[in-house]
């Protein structure tokens, strides 16, 4: 009898595979070290320890942990007991009565405190220092028999180096990119899987972010960006005592330079940091932008300048329309090509908004309030300006509703656009005041050029006639519709 040939083709095995295993293994384990704690011995320790802990933050030790049952019992509550755990800083003086009584530690009670040291990390070491606690860890491990069978102990110690160091997130999440293996796949290898929702591998989780969005091509809007922005992503312990949201800017401003800043980032800048252009005692810049060096803050004004400009030209345009008014609507895209003009030109080093109660209205119906740069408010219902200044050589004042564009060569020391601190002006500050304030401090009508914008390319003229008088050579085909640049040649010469 012939039997026929059987193909068998089993697929090789998984990591995953392995995970129900696993899993039950641990069970098993936590069945095992809980053996014992049901007595009335550890119950009666498990109290007392409450009880200290509970009256002062630091009891006197030896009146509290005696011996090897009441070790067990402390290493077990900062394992178990979250608000016990709230209520202990892990420093050198505690460790060190710990080997006081038992050395080595004991297998089950370094067990404990590793878990602890994976669910709270940081949040227990005395001010925020693990270097005591990572050093302890470590020398126990290597202090332990761990050559019989495989258990987790012989795991940690095989990747102490790894695991057990203040930046131990940040090492995992590196070891995720270089061996090319998935976090998950690398956390259940390294016997973290039950740690999900601890201190460690969250850390480790927003780590592995910052690795993603140094991958990300520059500017792109990925779903990553929804995370980056999450106060304890951004708020989290990074290196050299910087936070994961200063890795975040630096990656974010350093691989934009060269570039046009994407709305996608410039949002999660915005959101994280704030705008740079605030004054430098508020806390937020102390907190972001003071780390982050002039030459960041240079590259992001130079950015919200643009935004600025789009910003002040929605508004201009809205509230032409809104108001139905046909000489606003007439001038609206030679104003718009004339300022978009200088910004392309790159003659715009610094900007500020100041905007009407409409606008404010308007603008946070199509933004959140933490993606809007800083500005200042104008007590009118209507009228919003923008300051310009142009290579530091022409100062400009633009604004909406019949408002007489303004440049001046200087600006008056009483005129506030540049002062950050400033946050509410009045409708006549910028509209005149500045004027009286430029002839009463100069004594002159030189150096200032006050314009009406009229629909015969005069205003136009005249204000690059002034930026030239200046120093400040800005093409006209640069500044003007590219459908009336003829009619401007025709009437004023190529300029």
């Amino acid at each position: 009898m012939q039997l026929p040939v059987l193909n068998i083709n089993l697929p090789e095995w998984q990591a995953k595979d392995f995970y129900k295993l696993k899993d039950l293994i641990e069970k098993v384990r936590q069945v095992g070290a809980s053996a014992g704690e049901g007595s009335d011995i550890f119950k009666h320790s498990l109290q007392q320890l409450k009880l200290a802990f509970a009256r002062e933050s630091q009891p006197h030790l030896s009146g509290v942990i005696k011996n090897n049952v009441d070790v067990r019992a402390f290493t077990s509550l900062l394992a178990t007991d979250d608000r016990f755990a709230e209520d202990v800083l892990i420093d050198k003086v505690i460790l060190n009565h710990l080997l006081s009584i038992t050395s080595p530690i004991r297998k089950l009670s370094l067990m404990q405190l590793i878990r602890a040291y994976f669910k709270h990390f940081e949040h227990m070491a005395k001010g925020d220092d693990l270097s005591d606690w990572c050093y302890f860890i470590n020398r126990q491990l290597a202090a332990q028999d761990l050559h019989n069978g495989s258990n987790e102990l012989k795991t940690y110690a095989e990747n102490a180096e790894l695991l057990f160091s203040k930046l131990g997130p940040a090492k995992v999440a590196a070891k995720a990119e270089s061996d090319k293996v998935d976090l998950d796949v690398l956390i259940h290898r390294l016997g973290l899987t039950g740690y999900a929702d601890g201190r460690f591998l969250t850390l480790t989780r927003y780590q592995y972010y910052l690795r993603r969005l140094e991958k990300m091509p520059v500017g792109a809007d990925d779903d990553l960006l929804t995370e980056l922005v999450k106060p304890d992503v951004f708020n989290a312990p990074h290196e050299n005592n910087q936070l994961l949201g200063h890795a975040i800017l630096k990656s974010m401003i350093d691989r934009s330079s060269g570039h046009q800043l994407s709305d996608a980032w410039q949002r999660v800048i915005l959101t994280i940091a704030g705008d740079p252009r605030v004054p430098k005692s508020s806390q937020k810049y102390q907190k972001w932008w003071a780390i982050l060096g002039d030459k960041r803050i240079a590259m992001m004004r130079g950015w919200l300048s643009r935004f600025d400009l789009s910003l002040f030209l929605k508004v201009l345009e809205q509230s032409a329309r809104d108001g139905n008014n046909d000489d606003m609507e007439r001038m609206f895209l030679p104003r718009k090509a004339f300022m978009e003009g200088l910004e392309k030109s790159g003659v715009i080093t610094e900007s500020r908004l100041f905007l009407s109660r409409y606008a404010e209205r308007y603008l946070k119906r199509h933004y959140q309030e933490n993606e809007l740069p800083h500005y200042a408010k104008v007590s009118s219902q209507d009228t919003s300006m923008i300051y310009l200044n142009l290579d530091n050589k022409v100062h400009m004042i633009e604004g909406s509703h019949s408002f007489t564009l303004k440049l001046m060569n200087k600006l008056p020391s009483k005129c506030r656009v540049s002062d950050y601190s400033t946050r509410l002006v009045s409708n006549d500050e910028l509209r005149t005041t500045v004027s009286h304030q430029f002839r009463n401090e100069f004594k002159t009508e030189d150096g200032l050029c006050e314009l009406r914008h009229d629909q015969h390319f005069n205003w136009q003229n005249n204000a690059l006639t002034f930026l030239n008088k200046h120093n400040l050579k800005v093409d006209a085909s640069a500044v003007i519709e590219r459908e009336s640049y003829r009619f401007f040649k025709q009437k004023f010469g190529v300029r």
